[in-house]
């Protein structure tokens, strides 16, 4: 027989209800596993050893193993590479901010497909959608890690690889997971979902989950440049990227996250920083800046902006009253920074 992940409720559900055990047992496996962290069934001590021998036969608590772990010289950020039970590797990031706010980002595909230039995941393609465990998992090895360093998961973003569009239904389950006070109990507006903008999946996403943050991929303000750098452009052009948004507000009354990758000679010219304020004049927005970090493959053909560019872009922002900030690299020496998560493995050499 073929066990089944011990984060899928439903069936563990269906397990002790098969075999005559009480509803409320299924409250202390939940609270052994989410609240105090315990995965070993042996040391889930409010239960029977009749219940622990169950849970053994039928269920496991990992398909992915860690592969790879590194934390950066400055000790804020560890990047995790995870092994698939099918031999994919994905990753994720825990990144511990000065504020003492902790965020985790995870990945929803292995690879990706939107193919946007700057992006290292597009080279490995879209290898497949994780399943729901494949996701929990990650935020579960997270949550353990941080709690045996005394801290907290505070935050979650669907910002690691893959596009969190493509794999909706099973993205949904995870959001819904993490939210689940007797779960991971985070607040809806702690969990971000980062898209490039799947139009149809942005409307839904709307109606499912309207406290839940929103980040847009955006990184130029025309359709020119934007496709140039994201193919997406060609099938869901910004005139209605921006009335699927507008919906959103709308509903939602929440500000959207627009990222915006700083690139020389691509998306930087000063001219663009009014176009970008034109675009969003009026809307509930926040332009977040981000140098671009180089990695191999692009080096030789992308350059990250000057420093003083960015600011010049943010002050032409400030002026028209469109909030913007200019996010901090604090984990590139570990290839953990936006849009390097390629699986990159070192060999060791003798």
């Amino acid at each position: 027989m073929q066990k089944f992940s011990i984060h899928d409720e439903k069936k563990v559900k269906e397990l002790l209800e098969a075999n005559w055990e009480k509803a409320f047992r299924y409250s202390q496996i939940e609270n052994a596993i989410y609240k105090n962290f315990i995965t070993d069934f042996d040391e889930m001590n409010t239960l029977s050893k009749k219940i622990r021998d169950l849970l053994k036969e039928n269920c496991f608590f990992n398909s992915l193993v860690v592969d790879d772990q590194k934390t950066s010289s400055n000790l804020q950020t560890t990047k995790i590479l995870f092994k698939t039970e099918t031999w994919e590797f994905i990753e994720a990031v825990i990144m511990r901010h000065l504020t003492w706010r902790v965020t985790l980002c995870i990945s929803c595909q292995a690879g990706c497909p939107m193919a946007c230039s700057f992006c290292a995941t597009w080279k490995l393609w879209l290898l497949k959608n994780l399943t729901n465990y494949e996701i929990i998992e990650q935020i579960y090895y997270a949550a353990k890690l941080l709690n045996d360093e005394w801290e907290k998961l505070r935050n979650i973003v669907y910002m690691g690889m893959g596009e969190p569009m493509l794999n909706y239904e099973v993205v949904k389950e995870t959001i819904n997971i993490a939210n689940n006070q007797k779960k991971f109990d985070l607040a809806n507006r702690r969990v971000t979902v980062s898209t490039c903008w799947i139009v149809p999946w942005i409307k839904k996403f709307t109606s499912d989950f309207p406290q839940t943050s929103l980040a847009i991929s955006l990184h130029a303000p025309n359709d020119e440049i934007r496709k140039q750098i994201m193919p997406v452009d060609h099938t869901y052009p910004l005139k209605d990227l921006m009335a699927s948004l507008d919906e959103y507000t709308a509903k939602t009354n929440k500000r959207i996250f627009y990222e915006y990758i700083m690139i020389n000679w691509v998306n930087d010219h000063i001219k663009l920083a009014h176009e970008l304020w034109k675009l969003l004049e009026g809307k509930l927005a926040h332009v977040n800046f981000i140098p671009y970090n180089a990695w191999e493959g692009t080096w030789w053909t992308y350059l990250p902006t000057p420093r003083f560019i960015i600011e010049k872009f943010q002050t032409i922002l400030q002026h028209y009253w469109v909030v913007s900030t200019i996010r901090a690299t604090m984990w590139d020496d570990i290839d953990a920074a936006c849009w390097q998560l390629a699986n990159k493995k070192e060999t060791n050499k003798d």
